[in-house]
């Protein structure tokens, strides 16, 4: 059990609040990962009128609340986050195994339950010259979605191709330096609600993650549907 958070700004009025609404968010899901914690806060790499995307990840082993505050999320502004707590599974609990797994170019992804067959495919992706900093399986799951980007996939089809190629239970979050991406497994065993305003994109494993986001008491809200991929862009 793991808890996942995702904001997705889409009004820049908010950016400043980012961390704020972030932190708050992973704290609430505190009692489904007390081992470990991370974020990733997106923003525009714009203070020196360059272009592009500014990716910054933070995770160790731990509370979330202690990560929080060593991190001084609540400080950070951006358009996008994501964050996760982890109860530990399937590897130890070190700060490699933490998540985000940040393998690609702005690529962040976390993940809420097991892959069955990590081990066979882990090996087909060293056997294809691909390396790995942990024994995590949602490491897996990460580069796996690198490679199909790397070869020239879009988020949508890599994603699609995983439910194909992984077994096991899971609820995943992908994020990119255009948007984010939400999937979960055919039986979809493993919680998760997303709730969508004209100001906000939103992402949680439970809906008390979500329950402090302005405007929430009007937000289209619902549970994501079995291997569906939903996607939002800037």
């Amino acid at each position: 059990m793991c808890g996942i958070v995702g904001l997705h700004l889409r009004d820049p009025s908010l950016y400043p609040r980012l961390g704020t609404l972030l932190a708050t968010m992973l704290i609430q899901m505190t009692e489904r990962g007390p081992d470990s914690a991370g974020v990733a806060v997106y923003r525009d790499r714009d203070d020196r009128g360059t272009s592009g995307t500014d990716l910054a990840i933070y995770k160790n082993i731990g509370p979330p609340a202690d990560l929080v505050a060593a991190c001084d999320l609540a400080s950070a502004q951006g358009w996008q986050g994501l964050g996760h707590t982890r109860m530990a599974t399937e590897s130890a609990v070190t700060p490699q195994g933490c998540h985000p797994f940040s393998v690609g170019p702005d690529q962040c992804l976390v993940h809420n339950g097991s892959f069955a067959n990590h081990a066979t495919i882990r090996r087909d992706l060293q056997a294809a010259g691909i390396t790995f900093d942990s024994q995590n399986d949602s490491e897996v799951g990460a580069r796996f979605i690198a490679r199909r980007l790397d070869q020239g996939e879009d988020l949508d089809d890599a994603l699609r191709a995983l439910c194909e190629t992984f077994d096991g239970f899971y609820t995943l979050l992908v994020t990119s330096a255009d948007g984010f991406a939400v999937v979960r497994d055919a039986i979809a065993c493993k919680p998760a609600v997303i709730a969508e305003t004209s100001a906000w994109v939103a992402m949680a494993s439970e809906y008390r993650a979500l329950a402090g986001l302005p405007g929430i008491a009007g937000a289209r809200i619902f549970e994501p549907e079995p291997e569906k991929v939903y996607a939002w862009r800037r």
